[in-house]
């Protein structure tokens, strides 16, 4: 990685974790309603895995997306409108934290069952995109790797 790619990476990482710093400012004074699960301590991870990322890559998220969509390029205002329920939400304020989407940018959605993004991308994987073949990234924790779903998506995947 040359000196650009590293300085961008070092923004991203910072962004996402003031972009959650605010989110638990905002939960605790209760503008946020609902439940907002942070992205807190792994920043690197999203960062690294979406600047590899093509234009027409797609990826899943998880119940802590906040710094997949951000490493993704989501615009923050309209991802806090959708924390805060607000009709100029990602979602039009429906989805709230736990299932932010943006398909302009091949986010597919986050989603609070454990594990449930695997199929999607596995399924978008499978579907060309605009300029050929596409990687598909399905985010996911430490608990995901009991789940039955996730395990069929692997076997399915390999075949």
């Amino acid at each position: 990685m040359d000196n650009e790619h590293l300085r961008q990476a070092y923004v991203t990482m910072r962004l996402i974790r003031q972009f959650e710093e605010t989110v638990v400012t905002l939960v605790n004074r209760n503008e946020i309603p609902g439940v907002a699960h942070e992205y807190i301590g792994q920043e690197a991870v999203a960062t690294g895995v979406c600047a590899a990322l093509g234009p027409d890559d797609v990826l899943t998220s998880t119940h802590r997306g906040h710094g997949h969509l951000i490493a993704r390029g989501a615009d923050l205002n309209r991802m806090f409108a959708e924390l805060m329920a607000r009709e100029s939400g990602l979602n039009r304020g429906r989805g709230g934290s736990m299932h932010l989407a943006d398909v302009s940018l091949g986010i597919y959605g986050a989603n609070g069952i454990v594990a449930a993004g695997a199929p999607f991308a596995a399924g978008a994987a499978w579907v060309p995109g605009p300029s050929g073949p596409r990687v598909a990234v399905a985010f996911f924790g430490d608990g995901a790797l009991n789940q039955g779903v996730l395990l069929e998506t692997f076997n399915l995947a390999a075949a």
